[in-house]
């Protein structure tokens, strides 16, 4: 699953952003400063060319200008957009899951998931149910 299918799960500042800048330029800033606030200077002294520098640092200097242009003078409340990473990252375990059960049993699949994820193992079970049950609602509607 990539960030674009989960793109309706973003908060406002976040699409907008993503607008300017680009969506990977978008995610990268959200990775790095996701929760946090961020003067945008106007990259006129020299605390704003130190803080442009880290903008660009993460973003690129040409999305760091964007942004310096259109919030310049602004202090960005960057947003944490944890549903959509959280959709997407449940997406991948059930990706994986559903690989590693080819060669492995469910329990031994469940183990590794939580151990990369840095998750429980019942989170493990619920995600991957919360799909199961998803997916057996929609067959079901297909039988009526």
């Amino acid at each position: 699953m990539k960030l674009e299918q989960v793109q309706h799960l973003l908060p406002e500042m976040a699409q907008l952003i993503a607008s300017l800048i680009g969506l990977p330029r978008a995610l990268k800033l959200i990775e790095t400063w996701g929760g946090t606030t961020f003067p945008i200077s106007k990259n006129q002294r020299r605390q704003g060319q130190i803080r442009y520098e880290a903008l660009a640092e993460v973003v690129g200097v040409d999305a760091a200008n964007i942004l310096t242009r259109h919030f310049g003078g602004e202090v960005l409340a960057i947003p944490r957009c944890a549903a959509a990473l959280r959709a997407m990252r449940n997406q991948q375990i059930r990706d994986s899951f559903d690989t590693l059960t080819r060669h492995h049993p469910a329990s031994h699949a469940v183990h590794q998931l939580a151990r990369q994820y840095q998750i429980t193992e019942r989170q493990v079970w619920s995600i991957l149910k919360t799909a199961t049950d998803r997916t057996a609602g929609d067959q079901q509607g297909l039988l009526f």
